[in-house]
């Protein structure tokens, strides 16, 4: 399988099999799942994706 991105439009990280799935798509972490409406700046791996 190829390597997949997630899903967070301004996120640069892979997803696998085990990444959160939501609708249908693949997230890194559950701030990107629910688009980082808890008023997180990032995923938790040195990205600024919800800025």
């Amino acid at each position: 399988m190829a390597e997949q991105q997630c899903a967070c439009p301004k996120c640069d990280c892979s997803v696998d099999a085990q990444s959160i799935e939501k609708d249908g798509q693949k997230f890194c972490s559950e701030a990107c799942a629910i688009a980082h409406t808890d008023g997180s700046t990032g995923c938790g791996h040195n990205c600024s994706c919800g800025k």
